[in-house]
């Protein structure tokens, strides 16, 4: 890995914890929620503005 990334030390960013399930699921239903979010503004936005017509 150091090597692909010219030198940069990654072994600063090993924590030891281990990874639950709940740790990789839980930003997945975050962002999901924040997607979700962006596309109904920019829908609502796209509606005002005039949209198709």
């Amino acid at each position: 890995m150091n090597a692909l990334f010219h030198g940069l030390d990654f072994r600063k960013l090993e924590t030891g914890n281990s990874i639950s399930a709940w740790t990789m699921i839980y930003p997945g239903i975050i962002f999901a929620l924040w997607f979700f979010a962006a596309g109904a503004f920019f829908a609502w936005l796209y509606d005002a503005a005039g949209g198709k017509e």
